[in-house]
């Protein structure tokens, strides 16, 4: 989804929000005065001297970024789609903008094709084309996340200066290798490429997104992709979680006091994260993350009834048949999402099987949502993890009533099932469902004016990993 126009036009639910105050702004000359008479720390509700460990949800800075630079972005990396997103224009500074591509990098032996390019030539070539890759940020070869990855991809695995790197092999088998913070890096220089058209100058510096979960370690080769493969001058980084946050403007003086939830069901990974902004400061509560539960893993259960349905009519058994398999696996994608706005959807079994003529099958929600009610239940699961925070079960309600704010971010929180089963957790309460909260947040903290916010939770910098998560 690509986006683009005046803050006057685009509520901040459905667009960017405006970087000066609550209501969407077309004329900001007004505001400007009144944006200016706070700054620093201040602006955005945090006191002097904040600590590092006070700092648990932060922009944690790597690189300074100057308060008045004209090249700031947001850039938010997901295992299915990324996006960079801010604010600038030829002639509105205030104008917001917004470019989202599939994250696919293909290599071939004529270049490299980059998001919606490089998804297609998946569908030719799948060896060559990789996603997911923000998994393998800083874990060497034997973690146990690259044994599962393996066995979800065509492609291979092997150790580079002691991590875990990817290798591929093009159609006249070329061998590369490479590590994940170049294929990111890739994605940020297309996505960088993509704004600078738009704006009409360079952008030199940004804010990228980050999972909570991450380690410092994990965070810096993050850092790494986009400044030394993205192009980029330097590189500030935000938890998701908080971007989501301050999309609704939840780090300032409204947010004061109030405990936050964060469920994040995105197409690969899911995380809970439940933390409060207290005198200024984001404080971590509690956190639950799966690498294994998202919106494929929901396309995988209706693969698996159309593989089981065929085979019982039409016997044939199509996971023999990659070709098919991939076809088949692009309808139930399509009939997937087209249940998030209907009760019903037809599945071309016929264009599967190659017969020459179109014949559909029905799909239906509720039989979608009887085949992921498990998975569902696992997310629900880590949710309550997330609200009790360890304490006894009888406590429930309580610690139910305790949180204030409740926001629903990743491209899985389309399908109906995902926010009613939320919502009835909750006893009916009303949440936020925004799949682009977290992009948005990022962009409105990408602003100069949130630079000393940065400088509040600043640790001295990172200047090389730490340490490999094993």
């Amino acid at each position: 989804m690509n986006f683009e126009g005046d803050l006057d036009s685009n509520p901040p639910q459905r667009g960017l929000p405006s970087p000066l105050g609550d209501s969407t702004c077309g004329d900001c000359s007004s505001k400007n005065a009144d944006a200016a008479s706070t700054s620093g720390a201040e602006a955005f509700g945090l006191p002097r001297g904040v600590s590092s460990a006070d700092c648990a949800y932060k922009l944690q800075q790597y690189a300074t970024i100057p308060l008045s630079s004209p090249g700031e972005a947001a850039i938010h990396l997901g295992n299915t789609k990324s996006c960079i997103a801010g604010y600038g224009g030829r002639w509105d500074p205030y104008t917001a903008y917004q470019f989202c591509i599939p994250s696919w990098v293909a290599f071939t032996d004529n270049g490299t094709l980059v998001g919606e390019a490089a998804l297609q030539h998946a569908a030719i070539s799948p060896g060559t084309a990789v996603s997911g890759f923000k998994r393998l940020f800083g874990i060497r070869i034997n973690n146990e996340m690259v044994k599962r990855e393996a066995e979800l991809v065509p492609y291979k695995f092997t150790e580079q200066i002691g991590r875990c790197g990817i290798q591929v092999e093009t159609e006249e088998g070329h061998v590369m290798n490479f590590l994940p913070e170049r294929v990111a890096g890739i994605l940020i220089a297309e996505l960088k490429k993509m704004a600078e058209a738009r704006l009409g100058h360079k952008i030199g510096y940004a804010v990228v997104t980050v999972p909570g979960h991450f380690n410092d370690a994990r965070n810096w080769f993050r850092n790494e992709a986009a400044r030394l493969h993205g192009g980029l001058s330097a590189v500030n980084v935000v938890d998701e979680q908080v971007a989501a946050a301050a999309a609704y403007r939840l780090h300032e003086k409204r947010g004061d006091g109030k405990v936050v939830l964060v469920i994040h069901l995105g197409g690969r990974t899911t995380h809970a994260t439940k933390f409060k902004f207290k005198d200024g400061s984001g404080r971590l509560l509690q956190e639950r993350h799966d690498a294994y539960l998202g919106g494929d893993d929901f396309t995988n259960r209706v693969v698996d009834y159309f593989v089981e349905l065929i085979k019982e009519k039409h016997h044939r058994d199509v996971r023999r048949d990659e070709g098919a398999l991939r076809k088949l696996r692009a309808y139930c994608e399509m009939a997937k999402k087209a249940l998030s706005n209907r009760e019903g959807a037809l599945v071309n079994v016929g264009s599967v099987l190659d017969e020459g003529s179109s014949f559909y099958e029905d799909f239906t929600r509720a039989k979608f949502e009887e085949l992921n009610g498990d998975l569902m239940a696992r997310v629900i699961e880590m949710v309550e993890m997330v609200v009790l925070g360890g304490a006894p079960a009888s406590q429930l309600r309580s610690h139910q009533d305790a949180i204030d704010e409740i926001i629903l971010v990743g491209g899985s929180v389309r399908i109906p099932m995902v926010a009613q089963l939320i919502e009835d957790y909750f006893h009916g309460r009303g949440l936020i469902r925004d799949e682009e909260a977290v992009i948005r947040g990022a962009a409105l903290l990408s602003r100069p004016e949130s630079a000393r916010y940065v400088e509040e939770c600043y640790n001295g910098g990172v200047s090389g990993p730490l340490w490999l998560a094993s």
